[in-house]
């Protein structure tokens, strides 16, 4: 199991606001990223998206998919990015 990839970007995020980089807003995070899949989508999987099909329970969804379910789950995408596995 790829624990460390599940968890490389988030392990020292903890809350939805508190532990970012000062200059760097929550919004921006999902943009980037989705920006950089249409590049590399493996590695923006492996880093990003498989972290938080994790945290929605989901499998394979992509950053669009991923923002779709978590407004299916009634769920903000920052809230995802937060929650502790």
């Amino acid at each position: 199991m790829p624990y460390g990839y599940y968890n490389f970007l988030y392990g020292w995020i903890d809350t939805a606001e508190d532990n970012w980089p000062p200059l760097l807003p929550t919004n921006f995070v999902p943009v980037l990223f989705s920006i950089i899949q249409n590049i590399a989508p493996e590695t923006v999987f492996t880093f990003f998206s498989e972290a938080l099909n994790r945290r929605l329970g989901t499998e394979g969804l992509d950053i669009q998919g991923l923002v779709e379910e978590a407004y299916n789950q009634d769920m903000k995408l920052d809230d995802v990015m937060a929650l502790v596995e």
